[in-house]
């Protein structure tokens, strides 16, 4: 028979309807387009609901609920639109929920006559992730299959056409599968574009995160995925980004590097498969106990930024397979590399943004100093002094009102308050007891800040009344050496949050000019009152003991000595030296030019911008001389400058830089008696507007010498007109190098007294010797595990490194003895309770010269000194309270113990003279 007359599959009945022949071969085809069907969406069960010769619909496969699949056959054969019907729903509103989802497909042509019937699956599995994507791939495979029932025709005569049409089919499945291939690597492509533009167009990485692990567990469809980054210590992994039911459980969760898949990809750097996660021991059980879920399978992959992994992403537990393939892992490095990209763009432009904010900060700062330093230059009283300075503490800090309150020097039962309110400062005076907050912070030296409650307004008396509103910062002042008792107030933030410790911060800086200024303001202020020539030196002399130092720096590293006597009634000299903890250090000495008191007011203001920029930034001292001249130049009219030479010292690695502003070269005297000018460039400061500074660098080391001093210790002449000069000055100190500085500098004036025979100074004599001594000095640290036999060893750790460097009578057993009782409380008190894996505590032990100190950190719960009661002997011989003893016995044996708590961990500070 000719294929061209052979009757075809698709018939026509009387009536002119469409139907499908039936055989038993095309029973056997029809079961396996069936199961091939099935397979696609991972459905239950399947049906054809085929046309019969009748025109009535006829069931072939079995369903589970064969009453809702045909009427949703019925319905869909009606309207020839496929659907998908979602497990829960109604068919109606009479009937119940759904048992099943169901994908129900046209089988025949949208247009035209050709109308074969339905095909149901039954049962989606994962219908929730994929139903979309399902019906789409079951459309494709009807419409396929449709064409070939049209296009085939049957003989039993000749199998070989009939075969053709399982061929096709079979080519359909394949197709199918290409099709649905394609469609998932289209939305692979689409989601990678999407997240490329999010992470370009949005700064917000929480949201960029979330959306790329989500967008990641849609496209490998898995049941979660996650993304862990690095601590600061690079110690372990901290979940930042979870997506599944269990996220709220495993954000908690700390992974510790090395260990699981996400600490071994962090260490290795290299993405891993994990297909059978419950049989695999380097998987971390912490976050399936913590979340009661079950990993199935892993796929991992580092987030690497240059050279350096900052996490790992994960995506957990495959849904419509059992595995993750090879191939997975390139794409899945795609969304590693986009997570890694957003977070190193959202990093660097934090960065930029806190480094901008620095800056900005920094500036204001320096812009308030300048302010207020034209304001002390401009400044004849104090109340012209108040409101231009209470002007720039408002705008500096954001605030509605600023003032000062001030207890009378003569009248101890005033007080004396410049009030800045709606923009104009006025002078105000109120009796002693009407006020209470301000008296008990001036009293305690304490700043205070709050927000005004009306807890809090119902102890107010009416100078608080007076000047605090909604919110308010108090910082008492009282200079050192002077005879001021005030303080600064602020009040009113104009922004959502009250003051902060930057405010405070802030206000400590401007402070310090203030009070000085007002101080110099209010004794100038006497001078011309009193027009006494006397109380004008004495004032002065007063200005001038506030700008030098009370009392000589303090440390094993050095032995400093200073002498200042002035030619006159006063000096135009002044030094000044600070340390910032005990690691760098800073020197100076100047000279002024003029007299009196617009001089000593000029060093004054000088010397207090100099401070106030040595100790609030980073500055270099060639940096430092360039934005002080900036300052000081304000004040050029008056024709004054001052000279100076400025060092900073940084005790690790003994470098020594400095620079000079007009100043004589300094004098740097090695161990071996040999020495070198120390020399600078740069103009006086005040004398140009803008000039820049030239320094050096110098490396320092045990036995140097520094030699500090003003013209006027080298020019002073005898009777024959004969200088002192600079060779015999460095020659006199050479040979009393092995002398102490104090005494060195003692006989170098009484040498040039003795030259110069004569009982008067030609200038101002200002000489300061440091002399760097030859300390034992080092630093060490171990952590040991929180076990009481860790106790022994840590006795020996300390035995090991300062026996033999102890020889103060019994220190040696003070040391340790405080030690082994620091380390028990740690083991036996500070992680009692704790569910810490591995308890631990670390010992550092840095020696200076003779000072030890020993610093023990742990990470159990916090210690609060203040709760731990006196120790009592009758208690405990009473058995009313035990211990206690231990913190009393190291507070006793030791030099000075003392505690912290940084929020995560304890550290106990012992320290001990030991020589």
């Amino acid at each position: 028979m000719k294929p061209s007359v052979l009757p075809p599959i698709i018939r026509k009945n009387e009536e002119g309807g469409f139907y499908l022949s039936s055989s038993s071969e095309l029973d056997d085809l029809y079961h396996f387009i069936l199961g091939q069907a099935k397979r696609l969406v991972s459905a239950k069960s399947a049906a054809f609901y085929f046309r019969n010769e009748r025109g009535n619909l006829s069931r072939f496969g079995l369903v589970n609920d064969k009453s809702t699949a045909g009427s949703i056959a019925k319905h869909v054969f009606k309207t020839r639109k496929s659907i998908l019907i979602k497990k829960g729903s109604h068919l109606k509103e009479s009937l119940g929920p759904l048992a099943e989802s169901y994908i129900a497909c046209y089988v025949g042509d949208e247009i035209g006559d050709l109308s074969l019937g339905v095909l149901v699956l039954e049962g989606i599995k994962h219908f929730q992730n994929f139903s979309e994507q399902d019906l789409d791939l079951i459309n494709y495979f009807s419409a396929n299959l449709n064409a070939l029932f049209k296009d085939t025709v049957l003989s039993e005569a000749e199998p070989q056409f009939f075969n053709s049409l399982t061929t096709s089919i079979l080519l359909l499945i394949d197709n199918a599968n290409i099709h649905n291939n394609n469609n998932r690597l289209q939305y692979f492509l689409e989601e990678i574009i999407r997240v490329a533009v999010l992470i370009n167009t949005s700064v917000d990485l929480g949201q960029v995160l979330v959306m790329v692990m989500e967008s990641a567990k849609s496209v490998f469809r898995t049941e979660a995925s996650s993304l862990l980054l690095l601590d600061d210590k690079k110690e372990y992994l901290i979940f930042h980004t979870v997506t599944g039911e269990k996220r709220e459980e495993v954000a908690k969760i700390k992974v510790p590097v090395g260990q699981g898949i996400a600490g071994t990809v962090a260490v290795t750097k290299q993405p891993m498969i994990i297909n059978d996660a419950q049989n695999d021991n380097r998987v971390f059980r912490d976050v399936d106990k913590a979340s009661n879920f079950i990993t199935r399978n892993i796929l991992a992959s580092p987030l690497i930024v240059g050279d350096e992994v900052i996490g790992v992403i994960e995506a957990i537990n495959t849904i419509d397979r059992n595995n993750f393939s090879q191939d997975d892992i390139d794409t899945f490095l795609s969304f590693s590399s986009a997570c890694a990209v957003a977070i190193q763009k959202t990093r660097l432009l934090e960065n930029l943004n806190d480094t901008n904010l620095e800056l900005k900060q920094k500036l204001s700062t320096l812009e308030s100093i300048f302010d207020l330093g034209q304001a002390v230059l401009e400044s004849h009283d104090e109340l012209g002094l108040m409101s231009k300075t209470l002007s720039i503490l408002t705008k500096e800090l954001s605030c509605e009102d600023a003032g000062m309150v001030i207890i009378e020097e003569k009248n101890k039962n005033r007080i004396q308050v410049y009030a800045r309110q709606l923009g104009i400062v006025r002078e105000s005076f109120f009796p002693m007891p009407e006020s209470r907050l301000f008296l008990s912070l001036m009293e305690s030296g304490n700043p205070r800040m709050a927000v005004v409650s009306p807890q809090l307004e119902e102890s107010f008396l009416e100078l608080e009344f007076y000047t605090l509103k909604k919110n308010f910062l108090i910082l008492p002042i009282a200079p050192r050496g002077g005879n001021l008792r005030a303080a600064l107030y602020v009040s009113g933030k104009q922004s959502a949050h009250s003051f902060n410790e930057t405010d405070l911060r802030m206000l400590k800086t401007l402070s310090s000019p203030l009070a000085k200024a007002y101080e110099n303001l209010r004794l100038n202020q006497e001078i011309i009152t009193k027009k006494s020539i006397e109380k004008e030196i004495e004032i002065t002399r007063k200005i001038q003991n506030n700008i030098l130092p009370n009392s000589l720096l303090q440390s094993p590293l050095f032995d400093l000595g200073v002498m200042s006597v002035a030619a006159k009634e006063v000096s135009g000299d002044f030094y000044d030296f600070h340390s910032f903890g005990d690691d760098q250090f800073s020197f100076l000495v100047a000279d002024v030019s003029g007299k009196s008191l617009p001089a000593a007011i000029f060093m004054a203001m000088s010397s207090s911008i100099i401070r106030t920029l040595s100790r609030t930034t980073d500055l270099s001292p060639s940096e430092l001389l360039f934005r002080a001249n900036q300052l000081i130049y304000e004040d050029s009219q008056s024709g004054m400058f001052v000279t100076l030479f400025l060092v900073n010292y940084q005790r690790r690695t003994r470098t020594l830089k400095f620079a000079s502003a007009g100043h004589n070269d300094q004098i740097w005297i090695r161990k071996d008696g040999s020495f070198e000018l120390l020399k600078g460039k740069g103009a006086p400061l005040g004398v140009v507007p803008q000039t820049n500074y030239q320094g050096g660098e110098i490396q320092i080391e045990p036995g140097d010498i520094l030699v500090f001093y003003t013209d006027g210790a080298i020019e002073e002449k005898n009777p024959e007109e004969e200088e002192y000069g600079l060779d015999r000055f460095i020659n006199f100190i050479i040979e009393r190098r092995n002398e102490s500085s104090e005494k060195i500098v003692e006989e170098v004036y009484d040498d040039i007294r003795e030259f110069s025979r004569s009982d008067e100074q030609y200038d101002d004599f200002t000489v300061m010797i440091l002399k760097f001594a030859e300390v034992t000095s080092f630093e060490i640290s171990r952590t040991f595990p929180a076990m009481p036999d860790e106790i022994p060893k840590l006795r020996d750790f300390i035995s090991e490194h300062l026996e033999g460097k102890i020889t103060k009578p019994f220190a040696f057993d003070d040391i340790l003895i405080s030690l082994d009782e620091a380390a028990t409380n740690i083991v036996m008190h500070s992680y009692k309770g704790t569910e810490l894996d591995h308890p631990s505590f670390e010992c550092r032990i840095e020696l200076i010269g003779d000072n030890l100190k020993v610093v023990l950190i742990d990470e159990g719960k916090p210690f609060d000194r203040k709760k731990v009661p006196k120790p009592s002997v009758e208690a405990n011989v009473k058995g009313e309270r035990k211990g206690g003893f231990g913190v009393y016995l190291m507070e006793t044996l030791m030099d000075k113990v003392s505690y912290d708590f940084n929020g995560k961990q304890n550290i106990t500070y012992l320290e001990k003279t030991i020589v």
